[in-house]
Formats: structure tokens, C-alpha cells, sequence
């Protein structure tokens, strides 16, 4: 696995990625879902990690719980299952359930690559700042997230409050004005035309 295909990973499985044994395997597989509007991110990871994959992304239907006469369309694909994965799963799945590493740091040393695609995933612009939507996170994963954030690009982040689901306070962390002024020049070569939107003032 090369350098540009891991990045792409690491920000994908911090992002809407995961990595999972199939039935029947031993070593694990990627995938990735977004929704219809992002088909063209879809098929760019694709094409990023196409050497892995042997079914071009398809076109699936998601019905709301809640709400089964409302319906949305999603782009999907999944990696063959491959020893290469293995490093990140165990990694990232130590116990089976997606964590943030004690290594994350060094895995996003000189990665801003990384940063890009786990902000095209789940960034989000609020004013002259940046939230990340990291709800799916334990809250002590998420102060874990904000130094890691400072370590490896020296960005200052928070965690807040965001809304409460099923009785339970959910928090998602926010890349406060002053360091989301460094993401157009942190990000500038990687950032796709597209998610530009999500930077206040990106001008590559």
C-alpha cells in the first residue's frame, strides 16, 4: 500500500470509511458510502484505491427508520478483503469497535492528505470556522481527537456541545477562526473544487 492510498484510508475511516471482516475471511475489507450529491468523492476514492476493488461503485437506496415512505440514494463500494488492510484494522478495530489510536499523531504526521479527505467526509463550515462532525466519537475520544489535531497541524480545536439522541448529550469538535485561517494553505493541493464551500475563504 502506498503512502497517497493510506492517507486516503486514515481520513475515510475517521470520516464515513470502515474497515470489517467478511464472512467467511480472515483479513479485512473497505468500504465507503456517501450520499448521491457526492457521487463524483465516490467514485475519486474509487479510483484512488482501484487496484483493491473489483466491482465499480453502485447505486443503493437507504429507507429512514423512522419514516419508511421517505427514501435517499447513496454510492457505495467495497474493497476485495486483503492482508494489506490488516495493519489499520488492527489499528483502528483493536476490539472489533472503531476507536481513535494512541498513534494517531504520528499517522497524520505529514499527511495533510488525510485531514483533507476527513474534512470532505464530515467537515463542516460555520462562520470563519470549522466544525467536524465527530459525534460517533466517545467524548474522551474526541479530547483525544483536539490534541491530535494541535500535534500534527498545529490547530486549535474544541469540543462542543451539539445536540442530545435517544437521552444522550452528543459533541462534535470545532477548528477554531484563527486555525481554520491555515487550511487553504495546509490543504490547498488536496482539497477536491467541489468541497471548497467547507473552508471559509478557500482559494486555492
Amino acid at each position: 500500500m502506498n503512502k497517497e492510498e493510506k492517507d486516503i484510508l486514515i481520513g475515510s475511516l475517521l470520516g464515513d470509511g470502515c474497515l470489517r471482516i467478511m464472512n467467511k475471511c480472515i483479513v479485512p475489507a473497505f468500504s465507503v458510502s456517501h450520499s448521491e450529491i457526492q457521487k463524483d468523492y465516490v467514485f475519486w476514492k474509487y479510483e484512488k484505491l482501484k487496484r483493491w476493488v473489483r466491482t465499480a461503485p453502485w447505486k443503493e437506496e437507504r429507507v429512514y427508520h423512522k419514516d419508511r415512505s421517505r427514501k435517499t440514494f447513496s454510492w457505495r463500494f467495497q474493497t476485495l478483503s486483503n492482508d494489506a488492510f490488516t495493519e489499520l484494522w488492527k489499528t483502528f478495530y483493536p476490539n472489533g469497535k472503531k476507536i481513535i489510536p494512541g498513534n494517531l499523531t504520528y499517522l497524520l504526521q505529514d499527511s495533510p492528505l488525510a485531514l483533507a479527505v476527513w474534512l470532505m467526509d464530515d467537515g463542516n463550515r460555520n462562520h470563519e470556522a470549522v466544525f467536524i462532525n465527530t459525534q460517533s466519537f466517545e467524548l474522551s475520544e474526541q479530547y483525544k481527537l483536539s490534541e491530535v489535531l494541535k500535534n500534527a497541524f498545529d490547530l486549535h480545536v474544541t469540543v462542543n456541545k451539539h445536540s442530545v439522541s435517544n437521552g444522550r448529550q452528543l459533541y462534535r469538535i470545532r477548528i477554531d477562526t484563527e486555525s481554520t485561517r491555515k487550511l487553504p494553505s495546509l490543504l490547498s493541493n488536496y482539497l477536491l473544487p467541489k468541497f471548497y464551500y467547507k473552508i471559509p475563504s478557500f482559494s486555492p
